[in-house]
């Protein structure tokens, strides 16, 4: 996936060894398809005796755009005004576009591909993010249902999302006769509802509920709790509920 135009100045790029000069280096900029130049003061801090022994043909790095001549089209890089966090977090979202453009390859013959790449690199940074906000929030996607629902399929394949646990600590109360068996089939009922819940100690439940949809799930776990908290008072069950 080639992205238009040219770098900012600034920007982190992946690059690959070209040449290597005895004073210079030349790369190619994989996600631009342009060729850049890193000057030796720009290899690595300090005196470089021999260049050779920084960068090798061929060699994968992350470089910094200092300076664009857009007549001569030209581009500076360095390699030494990157530090090792920067590189990290840069070849980790390399290697997650790498997995995007895999996932492209998944979609039916018909579907114009370059469209959603340049959708998803123009308005969210990266084909991957798009992957993945189509998955976490699909109302901020403006694509066409049948598309989006491919997106969000191809999405769902193959992006492991990360699950959320919401917890409340729940006191219930009763005075009736039979108030366990009550206080258990309120509970159990919850359970059916996918809460998990686990005794602490009378009068007092942990409840727990899992998703991977943070919004959506903060939203059906409070509906979840106040049915816990209807249905207990109906059964003469005082019950106080407290978010952890």
């Amino acid at each position: 996936m080639i992205k238009k135009g040219m770098p900012e100045i600034g920007e982190l790029v992946i690059c690959t060894i070209d040449k290597i000069n005895p004073n210079s280096v030349f790369v190619k900029l994989v996600e631009y398809d342009k060729e850049g130049m890193i000057h030796i003061s720009e290899v690595a801090s300090g005196w470089i005796r021999d260049i050779r022994h920084h960068v090798k043909q061929g060699q994968m790095i992350v470089a910094k755009v200092i300076n664009i001549d857009l007549e001569k089209n030209f581009i500076a890089l360095s390699i030494k005004r990157v530090s090792e966090e920067e590189e990290k977090e840069k070849l980790k979202e390399f290697k997650l576009e790498q997995k995007a453009e895999k996932m492209l390859g998944q979609f039916p013959k018909d579907i114009d591909v370059e469209k959603i790449v340049d959708y998803f690199i123009e308005n969210f940074g990266g084909v991957y993010n798009g992957f993945l906000i189509s998955l976490t929030e699909p109302e901020k996607i403006n694509l066409p249902k049948n598309i989006l629902d491919i997106v969000i399929e191809v999405a769902k394949n193959n992006i492991e999302q990360k699950e959320f646990v919401f917890k409340s600590e729940i006191t219930m109360k009763t005075t009736r006769p039979d108030g366990i068996e009550a206080i258990k089939s309120v509970l159990l009922e919850a359970q059916k509802n996918g809460l998990d819940i686990k005794y602490i100690s009378a009068p007092n439940y942990l409840i727990k509920f899992k998703t991977k949809d943070a919004k959506k799930g903060s939203k059906d776990f409070d509906k979840l709790l106040e049915k816990i908290s209807t249905d207990a008072k109906k059964n003469g069950i005082e019950v106080n509920i407290k978010k952890v």
